[in-house]
């Protein structure tokens, strides 16, 4: 039984993240003692020529708008009652879901096989999370 779940989810795709969150939902139905720590990743901006023209402080606000998101989204998706941490980390996204892995000590990791839509196969970041992790994973589409 998996008692501690890392959720991934997609802020930009709402309807796959409640797809994700559903189905951590059912898998704990009967757990009592199930924590879900729902993680967002926001990338940061590159060194590109688009990034000299963003305000100096726009990861900051970026991330602040994503925890506010997270919080409404998760609010809305699990029952009152829940034990839920919110989760937003900046950075490359698998290395940030590895990490809050190891560092939180969860039992299973469940994020979507590739956020696009109909894909045939794994997301590169879903290859480099499960390739660097020793957490197991369910990988959803």
């Amino acid at each position: 039984m998996y008692n501690k779940l890392l959720i991934a989810i997609d802020l930009n795709n709402l309807e796959s993240a409640k797809y994700v969150v559903k189905t951590c939902l059912d898998l704990t139905a009967n757990n009592p003692n199930a924590v879900y720590r729902v993680v967002s990743i926001i990338e940061p901006m590159d060194d590109s020529f688009i990034s000299a023209f963003l305000p100096k402080n726009f990861d900051k606000s970026v991330v602040e708008e994503a925890n506010k998101a997270l919080h409404d989204f998760t609010k809305a998706n699990f029952p009152e009652g829940a034990k839920v941490q919110h989760i937003v980390a900046h950075g490359t996204i698998y290395e940030e879901i590895n990490h809050i892995a190891k560092e939180k000590d969860v039992d299973l990791i469940v994020m979507l096989a590739s956020s696009k839509p109909n894909a045939k196969g794994l997301s590169s970041n879903t290859v480099k999370v499960a390739r660097n992790s020793d957490k197991p994973m369910l990988l959803l589409r």
